[in-house]
């Protein structure tokens, strides 16, 4: 099971939402496991949406446009309804015996009775509180008019905002969540090492971006940013690739993510094609240094400014006094940046079951990027990486 239910009714409970809707990609995969093909579309206009009681484990109902209706049989977390909206036609020959799962999808698309996301979402939220009550909307997936004609539309009902809700219920990962995030740190670092496979003088960044999204694709993921490039070009990384051939003596900086099974990976590092600068080394062990320094010491109940501050004082007394960063990692899941932010500012806690995606990297002009970044899970009594590729400064042959 992926939901974290006791966490999710007892936010609920503390709140007094007697029910609670997903709008976003992200919170719609969380609590059902679809991957809803009509958000990923129409980002902006699309609307999928999950409704859930305060017995979140009888399941959700999953409420989505006509045309990917079939999406709910996908689902790995329980169902109770299926509600489709809008026009579009699933035809059945006569005379033809239906497999069960069809038959489902058969019924679901013959249910006319909505046209509107508005109408179907407001007869979903009536079906789980029929008697009014505290209504749960996450606020982020929806414009600010849909959300007040929802409040409209359920007269009897109180409508509040509810994103806030959500992400903190994902701060602490299932052991099933585990399992995701760690399998998608793996597919990345396969796609890091097929992509050294082809390292070699004049290779292109365009060609080693290729074949780092061909390994990701070939895996069963989907890449999402495949920052792949060499020497000085890494300062700025954003940039797209160029035609840039690969010398001996070159580094090249990775900082690559990919979505797989629903869950994000990101992850950085740097190799060297022949020995390395010995500079590059120095700062290199320094940013390691830092890295290791928050998986060493991170624990429950820590501050995201604190397990900040100390990584950030590691890598200074490593090797790079005048280190600055706005943030030295993030949570990771069915968000990149789940909580906790680990910045300055954020006094969002730690908690057993929080994966932390910790990185410390180094920009510079003229120079390029030394970068490390991995995830792992904050234990009681210690903690656990999630990746295996070494976070040495690797050194090609």
């Amino acid at each position: 099971m992926r939901v974290n239910h006791e966490r999710l009714q007892r936010r609920m409970i503390e709140e007094r939402l007697d029910a609670i809707v997903s709008t976003t990609t992200e919170n719609l995969m969380y609590l059902t496991g679809v991957d809803s093909v009509h958000l990923g579309m129409f980002p902006h206009s699309g609307r999928a949406f999950a409704v859930l009681s305060q017995n979140t484990s009888a399941g959700a109902i999953f409420v989505c446009g006509r045309c990917e209706v079939d999406q709910f049989l996908d689902a790995d977390e329980r169902i109770r309804e299926a509600v489709a909206y809008g026009p579009f036609f699933r035809e059945v020959p006569e005379e033809m015996s239906l497999r069960p799962e069809d038959e489902l999808l058969r019924e679901v698309s013959e249910d006319t009775r909505f046209m509107d996301p508005l109408a179907a979402l407001a007869y979903a939220i009536r079906q789980v509180c029929p008697d009014g009550g505290r209504v749960g909307v996450d606020e982020q997936g929806v414009p600010t008019d849909f959300f007040e004609a929802l409040s409209k539309e359920l007269s009897g009902w109180e409508v509040v905002p509810a994103a806030s809700h959500l992400r903190w219920v994902r701060q602490v990962k299932t052991a099933l969540e585990l399992e995701r995030i760690a399998g998608a740190a793996r597919v990345a670092e396969n796609a890091i090492q097929a992509t050294l496979a082809i390292a070699a003088p004049g290779v292109t960044e365009r060609e080693l971006v290729r074949e780092f999204n061909r390994s990701v694709a070939a895996q069963g993921g989907v890449p999402k940013f495949t920052l792949i490039r060499i020497g000085a070009n890494a300062v700025a990384g954003q940039r797209n690739p160029s035609d840039l051939k690969l010398r001996r003596g070159d580094a090249i900086w990775f900082d690559v993510g990919a979505v797989v099974n629903g869950y994000w990976c990101d992850i950085a590092r740097v190799c060297t094609l022949g020995d390395p600068d010995l500079r590059l080394a120095r700062l290199y062990n320094a940013v390691l240094a830092g890295e290791q320094h928050a998986l060493d010491n991170a624990r429950p109940g820590m501050r995201g400014k604190e397990l900040f501050n100390l990584t950030m004082d590691s890598v200074r007394a490593s090797g790079i006094p005048h280190y600055r960063r706005n943030h030295v990692g993030h949570g990771i899941g069915v968000e990149v940046y789940d909580p906790v932010l680990i910045r300055p500012d954020n006094s969002e806690e730690l908690e057993s079951g929080t994966v932390v995606n910790i990185e410390t990297p180094y920009y510079e002009f003229g120079f390029g990027c030394v970068h490390v970044e991995d995830p792992f899970v904050v234990g009681a009594v210690g903690n656990r990486l999630l990746t295996t590729l070494t976070r040495d400064l690797i050194v090609l042959p």
